[in-house]
């Protein structure tokens, strides 16, 4: 198994359930890939990389209710959800009636105008576009600040902007597994260490090189060790795979390339700043902004500890903007939104601050994956197995729940019985 993330977690506890004997080759010091928790910087949980839940039906609830974890409804009311935009900071009974709101309720897609126009458009068989370029096609002409709105919701979402997201892989995707969030109380990594208790895990361990054919998989770390076995399965992120981080011997096929390369890393960031004391409302919960920052929300909402603590969360060209910043300059930019939009000083309030940028991650570099255009059905593609021996698992091989934790749960679920099924064939033929 290469990757301690959410998928390499789920495929190894699968298989070892089912008897199989798995090695789990992780390259950072800690479990959980882009789950990533901070339990210093507050006295209640930090997420740095995945934060919620994302739905009320969703497969992760198996895994939570296994371990008896609890959750924290987050945006489960509407007068929660603020918005800046016009230069104002309104209320969802004044942001939700501006004209254009109508199309960006992408949480409850199939309600709105906009989802019976895409599924129209798809079953005719027309081109794949851009979301930027039906919009324009249908003639839905949004105001300057309403665009930008659309723009950051889709980036926080899809980590790419309306202009990159191609129509039929964002359709692909399923909005049926519920409206609702919810947060971990305990924070996403303790749910992965409960996942991960009593697996066989090598931290520290990055692989190099994997060499392959029919009979066996051969491992070279940079530790210098080399691992064989009868089977692997990959759970890198996408962006790993297009820069050709590890080197496969002999090369992946044309077709598992063109998925590869086919395929788009979207960027995140994420600011976290902590203040002396809150300089927002009770009842604010989430804030999102026509301003560089994109959206905000309280990380601590409905914790017993909560401190004053804000997150942004920025994606796309958005992320990448912060990211070459670097820390201090995101900070500085974050206060000067957060000014902004409250009309307060905060410079001096500032207690500290985090800011987390995945695409500087050496084991990462991305957040998750997108589809552009004419990329749909490469997300499955992406996920066939070669030869019965290399297996391909993460949120970016989850065709209809990429870029969520229980897309990439699912996913490693699925390498996993894929390896079981081609055993028990390859039994049955001896």
């Amino acid at each position: 198994m290469i990757g301690a993330g959410a998928s390499g977690l789920a495929a190894a506890r699968t298989l070892q359930a089912a008897k199989q004997s798995v090695l789990i080759l992780e390259a950072r010091d800690r479990l959980g890939g882009r789950v990533h928790t901070n339990y210093d910087f507050a006295p209640h949980p930090i997420e740095c990389g995945a934060e919620y839940i994302q739905g009320e039906k969703v497969s992760t609830w198996k895994w939570v209710r296994r371990y008896g974890m609890k959750t924290i409804p987050t945006f489960a009311k509407d007068d929660r959800q603020f918005m800046y935009v016009n230069r104002k900071l309104l209320p969802f009974r004044e942001w939700s009636s501006l004209p254009g709101m109508e199309f960006l309720d992408f949480r409850s897609l199939k309600k709105n105008g906009l989802y019976q126009l895409l599924t129209n458009w798809i079953r005719s068989g027309k081109p794949d576009l851009s979301l930027a370029q039906f919009l324009d096609a249908h003639q839905i002409a949004l105001s300057p600040e309403i665009y930008r709105i659309a723009d950051h919701y889709v980036s926080a979402s899809a980590a790419i902007d309306l202009d990159e997201l191609g129509i039929y892989g964002m359709m692909e995707l399923t909005y049926e597994d519920g409206e609702h969030f919810f947060r971990l109380k305990n924070g996403y990594s303790r749910l992965m260490e409960k996942v991960a208790a009593g697996l066989h895990i090598r931290y520290q361990t990055p692989v190099t090189h994997v060499r392959w054919s029919a009979a066996r998989v051969e491992i070279q770390t940079e530790t210098g060790i080399t691992y064989t076995a009868k089977q692997v399965v990959i759970t890198l992120p996408l962006a790993l795979l297009q820069q050709n981080a590890v080197v496969f011997e002999p090369e992946l096929p044309d077709t598992k390339l063109s998925a590869i390369h086919g395929l788009g890393s979207g960027s995140v960031t994420k600011l976290i700043l902590k203040f002396d004391r809150p300089f927002w409302e009770r009842k604010q919960e989430i804030f999102l902004t026509t301003l560089d920052t994109q959206m905000w929300w309280r990380p601590g909402w409905e914790q017993s500890n909560e401190q004053a603590i804000l997150t942004a969360y920025t994606g796309a060209k958005g992320a990448e903007k912060l990211g070459s910043l670097g820390k201090e300059g995101a900070i500085q930019a974050g206060l000067q939104d957060l000014e902004t939009m409250f009309g307060v000083q905060l410079r001096e309030r500032l207690h500290d601050a985090m800011f987390v940028n995945w695409q500087a991650d050496p084991y990462a570099r991305m957040a998750y994956s997108y589809v552009p255009v004419n990329g749909a059905g490469l997300r499955s593609q992406l996920a066939q197995p070669l030869d019965q021996v290399l297996f391909f698992a993460g949120e970016a091989t989850h065709r209809t729940r990429a870029s969520l934790v229980h897309g990439a749960l699912e996913s490693g679920t699925r390498a996993a019985h894929e390896i079981l099924s081609s055993n028990r064939s390859r039994a049955k033929n001896t």
